[in-house]
């Protein structure tokens, strides 16, 4: 049913002088066209507004049917919270993949509108990054500031309401839901940032003995490749003790705007990156004319893994004293 479809009965609704019956209403609501909750949302106003006893039982026959419609195409409304002085409306539905929040706002105040579009951003957002256990709950934080909301666009069309106030309101629940949201994400996003991590140091330790071989083969004279290896291994290790640490401290903070398969990309590539740390501060200790043993390769490994900072101070200090040494 479109909205053309919809306009046309509310205007038949309005002027409702005994000719229509359910029968007729019967026929526009069982076609295959899709039902939206803007519809219910439009057929309540005119329920709530009409002041005639015909009318409003017709309305509300039609929100019936347009409500079960809805939740046949759609899926079971849980909650549902409407204006009484705005057209607007919320419902919390559980669908077939998963929960969904529907709104309708038709309010003149751009700060409401652009709190409900966020309000639905969130709810896009933890679908599409959370778990289905995870995501009921935060909807429905979503759905109750929601109601703020369309409280706050009744209030408005109150005489003398202190509009700063109520939109005020309005938008610190909006904030708090959202907040929720974003630090779940977080959260999940971490998870399989690590989780790309593991994978990725089992395959860079992988790599790191494919190159020990072949530099034991090909230059035993020219690298120390047990220095090598042991820097690299420990680099990598670095990494990821560095990654466990900032998760445990909330201070990895993650792009949750790209996809799930690419955080663990991300991730996976994290020991790679340590693992090249690694081997640049043993070329690094080498260059300087250290007597570096194993042990030495392998902690500056792990310590140029673990930060990236540390790394980047040991190759410009090596860099200053090859500068100093005779050519």
């Amino acid at each position: 049913m479109t909205q053309e479809a919809v306009t046309a009965l509310l205007a038949d609704v309005s002027v409702w002088a005994g000719e229509r019956t359910m029968e007729h209403w019967t026929r526009v609501t069982n076609d295959h066209a899709k039902v939206t909750f803007g519809m219910i949302v439009v057929v309540r106003e005119v329920f709530a507004q009409a002041t005639d006893a015909l009318v409003q039982d017709e309305a509300e026959a039609l929100e019936r049917a347009l409500r079960a419609k809805f939740e046949r195409q759609t899926g079971v409304i849980h909650n549902s919270y409407f204006c009484g002085r705005e057209r607007g409306g919320a419902a919390l539905v559980e669908t077939r993949t998963g929960w969904e929040l529907h709104t309708t706002l038709n309010s003149a105040d751009a700060d409401l509108v652009k709190s409900e579009a966020d309000c639905r951003a969130a709810v896009d957002l933890a679908r599409e990054m959370l778990p289905g256990s995870q995501v009921r709950t935060l909807v429905e934080a979503l759905y109750s500031a929601m109601t703020r909301i369309l409280l706050a666009a009744d209030l408005l069309k109150e005489q003398g309401t202190d509009r700063a106030a109520v939109v005020a309101t309005a938008q610190k629940e909006v904030s708090h839901a959202a907040a929720r949201v974003e630090a779940a994400i977080q959260r999940q996003a971490r998870f399989i940032y690590f989780q790309g991590a593991l994978v990725g140091t089992v395959l860079t330790v992988l790599l790191i003995i494919a190159v020990g071989i072949a530099s034991a083969r090909l230059w035993p004279s020219l690298l120390n490749t047990a220095g090598l290896a042991g820097a690299c291994v420990f680099g990598a290790l670095g990494a990821v003790v560095s990654i466990f640490q900032r998760m445990s401290k909330g201070t990895l903070v993650l792009d949750f705007n790209t996809s799930i398969r690419h955080l663990r990309i991300l991730g996976g590539f994290r020991p790679l990156v340590g693992a090249v740390f690694g081997a640049v501060a043993q070329f690094a200790l080498t260059a300087g004319a250290i007597n570096a043993t194993l042990g030495l390769f392998v902690l500056a490994g792990f310590a140029a893994g673990f930060s990236e900072r540390f790394a980047t101070d040991m190759i410009e200090r090596a860099g200053q004293v090859i500068s100093r040494l005779p050519h």
